[in-house]
């Protein structure tokens, strides 16, 4: 905040929009610079770390992706595989849709497995934070149950064998 506040008169637009901005508006860049672009981050960030963002990414990809079909889906034995396919033939986009949220079913637990065997690697289930590793078991766990009860949903022959 110090810096804009002593601004020359010579100073470039840019600057000088931006401490008008900061002089009605303070809190704006000292939250950008606390939380963006001053935020400390350790040395040893490297590859593996992403991937517990990139399973957020992928979770609301597949959370999208699963309410569209859910406005036309039919709940119901005898209409369920029907259903099915008028959201692949006759929804428009509605394959698309589909195989986006099918595909990213599989792409959601490739990165959960290599985001739990980042965790094995760095001791994250060591203490002090082994109780963060057994919500994350936990969460893991439902997340297979869903995936399973998700396979079933169209009640076809594929759910049919695969619940077998």
């Amino acid at each position: 905040m110090a810096a804009f506040k002593d601004i020359s008169p010579n100073a470039s637009a840019g600057a000088k929009l931006g401490n008008w901005f900061n002089n009605r508006f303070p809190s704006a860049f000292s939250f950008y610079r606390d939380h963006m672009s001053e935020y400390y981050a350790p040395k040893n960030f490297n590859f593996w770390y992403f991937f517990g963002s990139l399973a957020l990414l992928v979770l609301v990809i597949q959370i999208v992706t699963g309410i569209f079909p859910v406005m036309h889906y039919k709940p119901d034995a005898a209409l369920a595989f029907a259903s099915v396919e008028y959201i692949m033939r006759d929804v428009p986009w509605g394959w698309l849709v589909r195989y986006m949220h099918s595909t990213g079913a599989s792409a959601f637990f490739i990165v959960v497995y290599l985001h739990m065997f980042k965790a094995l690697i760095y001791g994250g289930y060591r203490k002090p934070r082994e109780l963060v590793w057994i919500f994350g078991c936990g969460i893991f766990l439902m997340l297979m149950a869903e995936a399973f009860f998700g396979y079933l949903l169209p009640w076809g022959q594929m759910s049919y064998w695969g619940a077998q």
